[in-house]
């Protein structure tokens, strides 16, 4: 078979008028922002803004800080910028921010996480948006209110006792460096093992403990293939859903979508009643509210993961801050001293008490927020204050945490560690974002709180935190994770105190 000269030229002039208009089009989808008259980052093909690296996770962790400082450098309020091909807005103006989170809320209700409802497990109320958002929103306020912490309360107690018991096994060795996000993370593990299931994880007895190596799955390991998935997830989110991609791996949906259905049938079956989340849903089902299977696999799923990881960071950071700071870690070791003179014992009202302990989190939760970045999706059209710019339905909107946390104009000093700058607990900081902001702030905020408070009051009451010489300074984001993390582990040096 012979390839004559007219088929040569014919594929030759097919595939240059291909690359020539592929190159066109290109051209125009990275020229959107520029056309509105509105600042741009140059992009690169195929990444966009997004940096030339694969993500582990489901949003755009760090990056979103150099956009932020690139904008705020120039003066400008409102930036773009291009996941893929898809043209995002940078906001740099807290004023902006509020809007979208709280003034004009009504056109920002999805956060842009990308979910596959062909993959029902993939949507609960961290991702779903619009009505389907209101709807779950309005079902599950009532399980995070202040008398539910005092609901959860004896569980997280029981996982801090066995931290304590940790903790003394482990620190029997003389100069032991411990890696304390890994022990923060199996005590968190618990926790929520706990308060989600009502199962005991034992993350502390076993290393292959099958909740702690769940979590390592999802938070730890990213095989390539998986890498590849997020990235389209992210920058080519239609091309995703065509290909039927989820954003958890598979061993996970498996796990808890055969787990969860399994430990309701044993429960209903054998009139087994906990003080859990699971069992709150299994009575809201029962009580007319509409809730299908799928739907508790995925809220209680949701709930267990959006938990443990975050908090897990933010202990290990505060500790980091403490090993640091050590006039800081006395006060607050002496708030707690003094707080458990009066009750006796860590009590529900004893955490709430230590105000000090609370103002160090929410320093940490300052310099080291918990998502550096959140999004939000414009439901209609929708004009800026002050400007002349129409923001077209559908855009996302990118409000970079870490930016705002770290702006000196803002926070005089960011690099500073300054728990003082929340003495005043009714002072509201404007740019201060660690659950977001507005009716869509983070729904499970005060369970965090508790359930951190509660384990670092444990550590800091009874040892001297000091940091081992083998850590790695400045510490430095991993830019490709969603939920805030570290490139080097953090280990320190816990002393016990008689």
């Amino acid at each position: 078979m012979f390839i004559t000269d007219n088929l040569v030229t014919d594929l030759i002039i097919t595939v240059v008028t291909l690359v020539i208009g592929a190159y066109f089009y290109i051209k125009h989808k990275y020229s959107y922002w520029t056309n509105k008259g509105i600042p741009q980052i140059p992009p690169i093909f195929p990444f966009g803004n997004f940096g030339n690296g694969l993500p582990k996770g489901v949003g755009l962790g760090a990056h979103s800080a150099t956009y932020y400082d690139e904008f705020k450098r120039h003066g400008h309020k409102l930036g773009g910028v291009y996941l893929g091909l898809d043209p995002y807005l940078v906001l740099t103006d807290v004023t902006y921010a509020k809007h979208v989170f709280s003034k004009d809320f009504s056109n920002f209700v999805d956060r842009g996480v990308f979910h596959n409802k062909n993959n029902p497990f993939t949507v609960n109320i961290l991702t779903q948006g619009g009505e389907e958002w209101r709807i779950a929103r309005a079902k599950f306020t009532s399980i995070f209110t202040s008398a539910k912490m005092k609901y959860y309360f004896n569980t997280v107690k029981k996982c801090s006792d066995e931290l304590k018991t940790h903790l003394e096994l482990i620190t029997k060795v003389d100069n032991v460096e411990v890696d304390i996000y890994e022990v923060m993370a199996c005590y968190l593990t618990d926790v929520l093992g706990s308060i989600t299931f009502g199962v005991d994880a034992n993350s502390f007895k076993s290393p292959d403990a099958i909740f702690r190596k769940l979590g390592r799955h999802m938070f730890e390991t990213f095989p390539l293939p998986f890498q590849i998935e997020l990235f389209l997830t992210i920058c080519y989110p239609k091309l995703a859903k065509l290909m039927n991609l989820s954003i958890f791996q598979p061993e996970l949906a498996k796990f808890y979508g055969e787990f969860v259905p399994e430990t309701m049938e044993h429960r209903i079956k054998n009139n087994i009643h906990r003080a859990d989340f699971l069992e709150l849903l299994i009575e809201m089902k029962n009580s007319g509210i509409d809730l299908s299977q799928n739907e508790i696999v995925a809220q209680s799923f949701g709930f267990f993961t959006a938990g443990f990881e975050t908090s897990a960071t933010a202990a290990m950071l505060l500790l980091y801050e403490l090993s640091k700071n050590r006039d800081i870690q006395k006060r607050v070791r002496t708030e707690i001293n003094e707080v458990l003179k009066k009750h006796g014992d860590f009590t529900y009202d004893a955490i709430n008490e230590m105000t000090y302990l609370s103002q160090v989190l929410n320093e940490t939760m300052r310099k080291y927020p918990l998502l550096a970045t959140l999004n939000r999706v414009c439901e209609d059209d929708y004009k800026f204050p002050d400007t002349d710019v129409i923001i077209e339905k559908g855009t996302p909107i990118i409000i970079p945490v870490l930016g705002f946390h770290r702006d000196p104009s803002l926070f005089p000093d960011p690099e500073k560690f300054d728990p003082d700058r929340f003495k005043d607990k009714n002072v509201k900081h404007d740019g201060y974002f660690p659950f977001g902001d507005g009716p869509r702030n983070c729904i499970g905020g005060k369970l965090g709180i508790l359930q951190v408070k509660l384990g670092l009051a444990e550590v800091i009451k009874n040892y001297e935190v000091s940091l081992s010489p083998k850590v790695k300074e400045p510490l430095v984001f991993d830019t490709f994770t969603f939920a805030t993390k570290m490139t080097e582990k953090v280990l320190v040096k816990l002393k016990k105190i008689n």
